[in-house]
């Protein structure tokens, strides 16, 4: 009786194909080449990440200290700006007092400014300061002098619309004269095209 094992030769072929498969463990090209750039992925995911998390504490470390140097500063603006309205506060009284110091020694600008206009064979007696107008009242030797007073006042920059009032021959043959003028305390330095010196000078020069 000859017996024939069907299930051995059968089951050799599926064995093979089942170790093979086993040895394989299903993985295909495609699926590493996926996993690969999915660990890729990932490890540049992670680390953007984390350059991202280092800049922000970076920013939020500076902008704290920032705000610390901003509280610390504006102690020191707050007192700039004190000294500040000080400072403006004291040069306002300094303007009031040079106005002042002005106004007081204006009579003493303007007989100083009268007295170096003075020609030879002329005095003055009296001078009122009304505002701005003097008035000077003198006696002088001659109508010359008078004339050459008044012209060297017209050629003074601080004076101007110089005019005689009166001119009168008194007893002696001295002739005592008033004459008003206005006086400038901020004058231009040249008037009528020439300098103070000159034009008196030029005054002085036709009463001798």
């Amino acid at each position: 009786m000859i017996k024939i094992n069907l299930v051995t030769e059968v089951s050799v072929p599926t064995a093979a194909r089942r170790k093979k498969r086993e040895i394989s463990l299903g993985a295909k090209p495609g699926d590493t080449i996926l996993l690969i750039v999915l660990i890729l992925s990932f490890l540049v995911i992670g680390a953007n990440w984390y350059l991202l998390n280092a800049k922000k504490a970076h920013l939020e470390g500076t902008r704290n200290q920032l705000r610390t140097e901003r509280d610390q500063l504006k102690t020191y603006i707050d007192k700039v700006q004190t000294l500040q309205t000080e400072r403006d506060a004291l040069k306002h009284k300094i303007d009031i007092i040079d106005q002042l110091k002005k106004q007081q020694h204006g009579p003493v600008r303007i007989m100083d400014e009268v007295s170096k206009a003075l020609p030879d064979l002329l005095w003055l007696d009296a001078m009122t300061v009304k505002g701005k107008v003097v008035t000077l009242k003198g006696r002088a030797m001659d109508e010359n002098a008078v004339a050459n007073y008044i012209g060297n006042l017209d050629a003074s920059p601080f004076f101007q619309e110089p005019n005689l009032v009166d001119l009168r021959l008194g007893g002696g043959g001295i002739y005592t004269f008033t004459l008003t003028c206005v006086f400038t305390y901020n004058p231009p330095e040249i008037k009528n095209g020439g300098s103070k010196k000159g034009n008196a000078g030029a005054h002085d020069g036709q009463g001798g």
